[in-house]
């Protein structure tokens, strides 16, 4: 008998064994920043975390507090000047520049605190970059005025003294040096302003390394100009020339020295105008000083009479007139026969003042005051023309014309006259 075939047993899968998925994601596929990110996308996130408004705020605040400290410092000079008198001048010429620093170092300050945080966007150092640069020009503005301030107190410490000659010297030589230290400071400031850019850095060294060959071109190119400049030092250092002095320059031009800078004169003339001259003019030309050493000077007025002058009366005018006039300072006001002619005697009157322009205006005066009495008074001095006539037949006729015609020559010695024909 025959087995049948017992048929395989196919194995079940145990339910363990079967793959469940899993729905815990897999940390090791999320994708996870490269540490090769484009820095443009980090900066974007920061600037969109970054607060703008706080950093504002703080520049603000920062600002604010700078001026009002030196608000508070001009106040403290405004105190003090009214025992010492000198802090004056650097009230008034300091405070503004004071509280444009305090107020650009407070902002600077206050910017720098708000960018210390590591979350700060780039720009922030342009804006560092740019109060830095306010810092720089407000410290020039006050250095700059700081000179004006000592100038002020100078010139007034030594008009104080009551010396009108040293006065005029001292502003002029004030005028010269602060205008001097103002070029130099504001160079100063530039340089320090260029040289906050690193970039600008090297380019100095290399400028600085040619500076030989580059001084040599520019002096040439600027020799007029350099010139008028070194001439300007000359007039204030060697004080042939100082502000309030009365000069006379191109033989004609007179006029009182108003403003002397490094490079040109103004000089104000008698009708009030301005005439303006390179500083050079003054140390190649010859030029009159008229108060060099003091500003009394003695003008002269001179008069054409008649031999019938009353020369002791029209003395006594003189004085008479000098008298009645405050342009008179009291030192002279003499009358002498300085010439005389076959027609006329030349009499020259001398008058004293306290400065040119008074003795201008008193010798204007004096010699109306003396033509007017001369007319009314003594119209026998004024000057006239005589002529003598020799006839044909030898009989002398003498015909007088008087006339008030002045400086024509005349004869009348009694005699006949050579350059005409006798009989």
């Amino acid at each position: 008998m025959t087995t049948p075939p017992v048929p395989s047993l196919t194995p079940i899968p145990s339910p363990s064994a079967t793959p469940i998925p899993s729905t815990t994601p897999d940390l090791s596929a999320t994708p996870t920043p490269s540490a090769t990110a484009t820095p443009g996308s980090v900066e974007v996130a920061v600037e969109a975390t970054f607060d703008v408004a706080a950093l504002a705020g703080a520049v603000l605040l920062f600002a604010l507090v700078g001026a009002i400290v030196a608000i508070a410092i001009v106040f403290a000079l405004r105190v003090v000047a009214r025992r010492r008198g000198y802090y004056a001048h650097f009230v008034e010429h300091c405070r503004t520049p004071l509280v444009i620093l305090g107020s650009a170092l407070g902002g600077y300050f206050g910017c720098q605190f708000a960018a210390e945080d590591g979350d700060a966007p780039a720009w922030t150092n342009a804006a560092l970059h740019f109060l830095l640069i306010g810092v720089i020009a407000a410290s020039t503005l006050l250095v700059v005025s700081l000179t004006k301030a000592v100038e002020a107190l100078v010139v007034e410490g030594v008009r104080a003294r009551g010396e009108p000659g040293r006065a005029n010297r001292v502003t002029t030589q004030a005028q010269i040096l602060r205008r001097v230290a103002k070029a130099i400071i504001i160079i100063c400031g530039l340089v320090g302003v260029i040289m906050t850019f690193p970039a600008a850095r090297v380019a100095m060294g290399s400028l600085l390394a040619s500076a030989g060959i580059l001084s040599v071109v520019m002096g040439l190119a600027a020799q007029s100009a350099l010139g008028n400049v070194f001439a300007g030092i000359q007039l204030a250092s060697t004080d042939a020339m100082r502000v309030g002095d009365t000069v006379v320059v191109q033989k004609d031009q007179q006029g009182v020295i108003e403003e002397i800078t490094l490079t040109y004169v103004v000089m104000r003339t008698w009708d009030d105008r301005r005439l303006i001259l390179p500083s050079t003019h003054f140390t190649q030309n010859p030029f009159e000083n008229w108060s060099r050493r003091s500003a009394q000077y003695t003008g002269t007025v001179d008069l054409a009479l008649d031999w019938r002058a009353p020369i002791e009366a029209i003395r006594a005018r003189l004085a008479h007139v000098v008298a009645g006039t405050p342009l008179w300072d009291g030192r002279l006001a003499s009358l002498s026969v300085l010439d005389t002619s076959t027609a006329t005697v030349m009499l020259r009157i001398a008058v004293s003042g306290r400065n040119p322009v008074d003795v201008s205006s008193l010798r204007a005066h004096v010699r109306e005051e003396i033509l007017v009495w001369l007319q009314r008074e003594a119209p026998e001095a004024l000057p006239r023309t005589r002529i003598r006539i020799e006839t044909a037949q030898g009989v002398s006729a003498v015909a007088q014309m008087e006339g008030a015609v002045a400086g024509a020559p005349a004869r009348d010695d009694g005699g006949p006259d050579p350059s005409e024909p006798t009989a």
